[in-house]
């Protein structure tokens, strides 16, 4: 098994996938974290080059610079998956630290004191110890949403550690000969692993782009994108998943619908801008009134739904009281305009013929409609600080 060969295939295969990881780049072009997956290929390909064309260019190069582009190129695959998973952490640090003992070590044994077997051996170890960071890093770091996709790319780095700590006892029990390019079975079998699991590293990082993108996605479809909270198609589906877990476990789930009084006329008056602030600052003030549990929507206009999953009727009624409280003592700003807004509320809980969230849903508007007959009266929104001689456009 010629290792020169095996090379010459190693830098083809690299190549290929430098190739996929630039078009990866592009099809997920905006998303953090691919292009540096990009240099991290080309940087393992110039490397792999290096090597491949061991006599026919300057040794100096060959070894020396090969063997630093590819410690390179796993520093800034760290940095990839640094921005990828949006972590600002100092551990760029430690594969700084390696790559200046990379330098060290390849000149000192590749060109001051040449030793394949020192070279090897300390080359070994810095890629060892770059892999079992990198993989540790997206062990304690993985995103929920793509946890299958990043495990893959860590067992892959994980591997090629092991393929280097393998090789680190090899040469340090048998040696090296002198001339590279004259290696036994061993070191040619180490290359084609370590070919083999670079695949398997590029194929993850996809998945994960992928798999991150679909997420995005899928939140970005059932999120309200004003007030940043579910919006209906949101909170159905949250609905359906809650509703079956309180059936099947004997549990109360109640609902609610608020809706803001007289809204229209925040928009006639001050504008449509003042009214997306009004609706922003109402989401914000109800997130902070619910519990973690809870679920908040907003399902269209100026009407938002709440789903409180273990909760009584009565429970979910002192709620309401407290929210509708917190509403009306909220200063609402935009510019220099300074508002406050009442809200309506219409409850329900999940009980008798009510057993799906469309009857649930019907049932807290018809209270919510009741509760508006009822006390139809409520004041109009109003300027709270006259004293900025604020006027009805």
């Amino acid at each position: 098994m010629d290792i020169h060969t095996l090379h010459i295939e190693h830098v083809v295969f690299l190549a290929l996938h430098t190739i996929l990881t630039v078009a990866n780049s592009w099809l997920y072009r905006g998303m953090k974290g691919v292009r540096w997956f990009s240099f991290y290929s080309l940087l393992v390909l110039l490397g792999a080059t290096a090597v491949a064309l061991r006599g026919m260019i300057p040794d100096f190069i060959s070894i020396v610079f090969g063997n630093l582009f590819v410690v390179a190129g796993y520093a800034v695959l760290f940095i990839s998956l640094r921005e990828f998973f949006g972590k600002k952490s100092n551990e760029f640090y430690w594969q700084a630290a390696l790559f200046v003992a990379a330098v060290v070590t390849m000149v000192l044994y590749g060109s001051i004191e040449p030793s394949t077997s020192k070279r090897l051996i300390a080359y070994s170890c810095v890629l060892l110890l770059q892999q079992i960071h990198i993989a540790s890093f997206l062990y304690r770091n993985h995103d929920p949403a793509i946890r299958v996709p990043t495990a893959s790319m860590a067992l892959m780095i994980g591997a090629l550690a092991l393929s280097n700590l393998t090789r680190l006892v090899g040469v340090s029990i048998q040696g090296a000969p002198h001339n590279y390019l004259n290696a036994g079975p061993f070191l040619a079998w180490i290359l084609i692993v370590n070919s083999g699991l670079q695949w398997g590293a590029m194929v993850a990082f996809v998945w994960m782009t992928a798999a991150m993108l679909r997420g995005k996605l899928e939140t970005q479809a059932l999120t309200d994108p004003l007030t940043n909270t579910l919006n209906r198609r949101g909170i159905e589906l949250a609905a359906e998943q809650y509703i079956l877990a309180c059936r099947r476990d004997s549990r109360p789930l109640s609902a609610m619908i608020v809706d803001l009084d007289k809204f229209k006329n925040i928009n006639d008056t001050y504008g449509h801008h003042c009214g997306d602030a009004t609706l922003v600052t109402v989401a914000s003030c109800l997130q902070q009134g619910l519990r973690s549990g809870d679920v908040l929507a907003r399902i269209g206009g100026d009407e938002f739904a709440i789903l409180l999953p273990n909760t009584r009727g009565e429970e979910a009624a002192g709620i309401a009281a407290r929210l509708r409280e917190n509403i009306s003592a909220t200063e609402i700003a935009y510019d220099h305009i300074r508002l406050t807004v009442t809200a309506s509320f219409g409850l329900a809980q999940l009980q008798g013929p009510v057993s799906s969230w469309e009857q649930l849903f019907v049932k807290c508007d018809k209270a919510l409609y009741e509760e508006k007959q009822a006390d139809a009266s409520r004041p109009t929104p109003k300027n709270i600080r006259p004293e900025l001689g604020l006027l009805p456009h």
